[in-house]
């Protein structure tokens, strides 16, 4: 259709999912036509770890279901696109303020719920505190209460440390580096990169993590995606009552999905991002061996 083939465009472009205006208080500013809208969309929030699919879940929806995919990770991978994207990212990620970024995130489904029934918000928010300040804000901003839906993805551990392998060789290619090169900026290994010996490390730091690192919301639809295959797609299909033809292969449905988040990644990557993010992080890491964050956290302890 027309409009499939429209959000197909705007995925494929995510430079227009980008709204300047940060506003972190109630987001309604708009007409009494597109708050009506707002109030009648289906907004679904896709949530789970890295890796499990989250992206590929929203863009499949797009893709298939008309909706209108919000890529959670937008304002961090923008960041060096919007200058006030990076203040949000830093304070979030040095300081541990979450609020704007997660207030950023309800807004941006807002505003794609203006002139869509139907939208999907991906991102790995691993906090019920945060997924739930995300829902208040979607709410105080005209969203219906019963017309969203969390939908939690889970996969077999090895399977999507298999899968980060390969996204990350994709990534390494798109940046212009080795997966070697790619990897030494934040696993620590000997000799060469490979997929098993990746697969080991992923495993290793996994088990290393408490059992309740990756909070279970308790409205949320637990959907399995360990197949990676068509049954990815049956049972966020089946979670959402949605349908599809059944003669379209998850290949051939893979194979449009792909090339959306591959864009996303060439913007994002072109943008300088690699730079920012290693910066961000080494500024979080020695905010985190400040006497202040040292003495902070022996206060929480207490």
């Amino acid at each position: 259709s027309n409009k499939a083939n429209k959000q197909i465009a705007q995925q494929q472009n995510p430079i227009n999912q980008i709204f300047i205006k940060i506003d972190n208080e109630a987001t309604m500013n708009t007409t009494s036509d597109k708050y009506a809208t707002i109030k009648s969309a289906q907004i679904v929030y896709v949530i789970g770890p890295g890796g499990t699919g989250k992206t590929f879940t929203g863009d499949y929806m797009a893709v298939m279901h008309d909706y209108h995919h919000v890529d959670g990770d937008i304002p961090l991978k923008h960041m060096c696109l919007v200058p006030e994207y990076k203040e949000i990212s830093e304070k979030w990620i040095i300081e541990g303020d979450w609020d704007p970024f997660y207030s950023e995130l309800a807004r941006l489904a807002l505003e794609g719920a203006k002139d869509n029934d139907k939208v999907v918000l991906s991102h790995a928010t691993d906090k019920n505190d945060h997924r739930d300040h995300v829902i208040k804000k979607l709410i105080e901003g005209g969203a219906s209460e019963d017309k969203i839906t969390i939908i939690q993805l889970t996969i077999d551990p090895k399977v999507k440390a298999r899968g980060l392998y390969h996204r990350t060789v994709r990534m390494a290619e798109q940046s212009g580096m080795t997966m070697t090169e790619c990897c030494k900026a934040s696993l620590e290994f000997e000799g060469e990169m490979t997929e098993e010996k990746y697969i080991d490390i992923i495993l290793g730091l996994e088990a290393e993590q408490p059992e309740d690192a990756f909070e279970v919301h308790p409205k949320a639809i637990m959907v399995d995606i360990s197949g990676r295959d068509v049954t990815h797609f049956d049972n966020v299909d089946k979670a959402l009552g949605l349908t599809r033809s059944d003669e379209l292969t998850y290949e051939s449905i893979s194979d449009k999905v792909i090339h959306i988040d591959e864009a996303r990644d060439k913007i994002m990557f072109e943008s300088g991002y690699m730079l920012a993010i290693t910066d961000i992080l080494a500024r979080a890491e020695d905010a985190q061996k400040s006497p202040l964050a040292i003495e902070q956290g022996d206060d929480e302890k207490k």
